[in-house]
């Protein structure tokens, strides 16, 4: 079969290890930090000071591959670091300033590279039409849901420490992976011209009021989105369960992203991104908002599966998306500022503010206000996509010149 070869490999080994690696370390911090005996609001502000570091280190990172006109080069020093970085972890004990500088550190690096991967991926299409990007992040999300499932049970078992020694591991692992695929270069001195990323450039971004205004609303249905996943723990714990319940239920949330990401190149060619990404935000409204009627581990479990029908059909479609209504020279900048910003500042606001919240009038409050902030956003992003029609500057798109396997993108870049 077509799909069956070294890039298509080599980027889904990318994606499993990488999001293995994101899941060990980022997603069981919480817990770890519960461990340590933090409060809420203790792990607002740490989860907030990463989220600041991949504000700005996605930016970053994103610039210095359309400056330098390479991503395998940028992704795998950054992987090394971040592997290097980690070992520090083991000696520093129950300090939780030494705990905070640690981990926004190893955010600014390790957090900006999962929109290279998948902005490396969707660039690679181009040169190569067997390349399948929702094929490859479908078996991202199979491995974080694997690792989440296990990680869990060893972390009970054989402590937190080997949450340090698995993502060292993992890091390893991605960076062989990364060493495989074609490099994103220019083929000719005009192109490398033409790449060249001005200051200039950057105000293009953020004078485009399509993209400005989404990732606007973007980032503040992220606050609310990013409230729910970050402090799961506490609500896990609230009511009753443990460690193996937390990383079953993180498991069920990376599997129920999987059938939708392989299935986005069909929808994208069926139907418009705008309507994806519409249908998304309002299971988003249900994944944030339900949590609060949970009584049980298993109840709280099995509603982390609607997952699938919020990001996972939102993160293919926003790909492609941002791709789309942006030149092709800042198809990287524009990725990565994104990210950043509803990824980034979404969850610094979501961490500080939810922890206020949470301490101040319990774990419930966090969920109720957050599916109301959804509600406000869905309905936002309509009537802005309405506004931007009715004034003739909404890029619009045929459903069937948009997809995640389909050359024709070639065209919107």
């Amino acid at each position: 079969m077509k799909i069956l070869n070294r890039d298509n490999f080599s980027f889904a080994g990318m994606q499993s290890f990488y999001w293995a690696g994101f899941c060990i370390l980022f997603a069981y911090l919480t817990p770890y930090m519960y461990s340590l005996g933090y409060s809420n609001t203790q792990v607002g502000v740490l989860a907030a000071s990463i989220s600041v570091a991949s504000i700005i280190g996605q930016p970053v990172c994103g610039y210095m591959c359309d400056r330098l006109r390479t991503v395998k080069h940028v992704m795998v020093f950054c992987l090394a670091l971040s592997a290097v970085l980690t070992v520090l972890f083991l000696f520093v004990g129950k300090s939780f300033g030494m705990l905070l500088i640690l981990s926004t550190i190893i955010s600014f690096i390790f957090q900006a590279l999962y929109p290279l991967i998948d902005s490396w991926t969707v660039t690679a299409r181009l040169k190569n039409s067997t390349i399948n990007y929702g094929l490859t992040r479908g078996i991202g999300s199979l491995g974080y849901a694997f690792t989440a499932a296990v990680a869990g049970i060893i972390f009970d078992h054989y402590g937190y420490k080997w949450m340090f020694y698995l993502f060292i591991l993992t890091a390893c692992i991605t960076i062989l992976c990364a060493l495989f695929p074609q490099d994103i270069k220019p083929t000719s001195k005009d192109d490398d011209e033409q790449g060249q990323l001005k200051m200039k450039d950057l105000k293009q971004l953020l004078l485009n009021k399509e993209y400005f205004g989404f990732v606007l609303i973007m980032t503040i249905l992220y606050i609310a989105y990013k409230a729910n996943s970050t402090f799961l723990p506490a609500l896990m714990t609230k009511v009753g369960g443990t460690n193996a319940d937390l990383g079953l239920a993180w498991s069920i949330l990376g599997l129920s992203e999987v059938p939708f990401i392989l299935i986005s190149g069909l929808l994208l060619k069926k139907f418009k991104d705008t309507s994806i990404i519409f249908i998304a935000m309002i299971f988003f409204i249900l994944r944030v908002g339900l949590p609060i009627f949970a009584t049980n581990p298993t109840q709280l479990i099995w509603m982390t599966a609607l997952q699938g029908l919020s990001y996972g059909l939102f993160l293919p479609a926003s790909v492609y998306y941002i791709s789309r209504i942006v030149p092709k020279h800042l198809t990287n900048s524009a990725q990565t500022f994104a990210v950043a910003l509803y990824s980034g500042l979404g969850i610094a606001i979501a961490g500080i503010l939810g922890g206020w919240i949470a301490d101040s009038f319990g774990i419930y409050s966090v969920y109720k206000i957050g599916g109301i902030v959804v509600i406000i956003m869905t309905l936002t992003y309509r009537i802005m996509l309405n506004l931007l029609k009715k004034k003739g500057e909404l890029h619009e798109v045929r459903p069937t010149n948009v997809g995640l396997g389909d050359a024709d993108l070639k065209q919107h870049l």
